[in-house]
């Protein structure tokens, strides 16, 4: 096995390597169990299926499981059907308080406006909801997203009237004239546009707060080190293929993403997939800007009361499996 720079270098500044280093930088001599990673469709997720696609990974050493929900992605990690989610941030954080000892291995995306307020036209301004009603999925991030508008506006919960649904509702509910706002995202955005609504807030002005990661349970990081590594590695090769043929890309990737191919670099408008860069300078140190982000998103979830018991951050992140720069 081939230690990367930054193994190298933790191991040679130890002076010695002993019986009780992790497996990962011992090195091993036989085959690792096979790393099972679900998801259910999102653009964000893609590039791990086109990496798949690419054959930058064998079935041999990493299986996609593609699954309906991120709620039965996290069913299955604590069934032990899989060992591994794309997930977003505040989901990892439910899973952890439900006892779920996820941690993150790699960021994928962020969303930099792709979740959005759309009101009808005679809502001109945030101040303009006070007694309306806002459709919004009960989930963290529709969470997130009504905490920063109320924020933004001046307004406070008790201002608005809060309508549960789920996002297949949304249009219907807007025409039906059963929600005047809604917090949503593509592909209804657009066709809420076609109706006539307007967009009010996006999640540009709340950078870092919707962020989509790769999580793990610790099991893998003892004993499927390797695969792993390879696994994060064919992300961000994924990424680069994509950026640099993004005609073939597109042809692959419109199956799974259930659109044309020309439509398929429109939906990852409003999404930032960050690099190798990006990923360290995100989950570097002990004060990390993911932990920070973790932080905001944990007293958020309590004040909604979208978290059953008490959360630990502790060992959220594990960035070494992130390539070499």
């Amino acid at each position: 096995m081939k230690l990367t720079r930054r193994q190298l270098i933790k191991v040679f500044s130890a002076g010695i390597v002993t019986a009780s280093m992790p497996s990962f930088i011992m090195g091993c001599s036989h085959k690792e169990p096979l790393l099972r990673i679900a998801s259910n469709v999102w653009p964000g997720y893609e590039l791990i299926y086109l990496a798949r696609k690419l054959e930058y990974f064998g079935d041999d050493a990493v299986r996609l499981v593609e699954l309906p929900s991120a709620t039965v992605c996290i069913q299955s990690l604590a069934a032990g059907t899989i060992e591994g989610a794309m997930l977003t941030l505040d989901e990892v954080i439910s899973a952890r308080s439900g006892g779920i000892d996820l941690r993150v291995v790699a960021i994928l995306d962020i969303s930099m406006g792709a979740d959005v307020l759309m009101a009808g036209p005679e809502i001109k301004s945030i101040s303009d909801l006070v007694g309306k009603r806002i459709g919004v999925e009960q989930s963290a991030v529709g969470a997130v997203m009504l905490d920063a508008i109320l924020d933004e506006g001046g307004l406070k919960p008790e201002d608005i009237e809060t309508k549960y649904m789920t996002v297949n509702r949304h249009r219907e509910a807007y025409n039906a004239k059963q929600v005047d706002a809604l917090i949503t995202f593509e592909p209804v955005k657009t066709q809420l546009i076609a109706d006539g609504a307007h967009q009010l807030f996006d999640s540009s002005q709340i950078p870092g707060r919707i962020i989509d990661v790769l999580a793990v349970l610790p099991s893998v990081i003892e004993n499927s080190p390797d695969n792993l590594r390879k696994l994060v590695a064919a992300h961000f090769q994924a990424r680069d293929y994509f950026r640099n043929n993004q005609i073939q890309a597109s042809e692959i990737m419109s199956k799974r993403l259930q659109l044309d191919p020309a439509d398929v670099p429109g939906s990852y408008d409003g999404i930032e997939l960050p690099d190798i860069n990006i990923n360290y300078q995100w989950m570097g140190g002990a004060n990390s800007k993911l932990t920070q982000s973790a932080i905001v998103l944990e007293e958020i979830m309590k004040k909604a009361k979208l978290l059953s018991g008490s959360t630990d951050l502790v060992n959220l992140i594990d960035n070494r499996f992130l390539p070499d720069i």
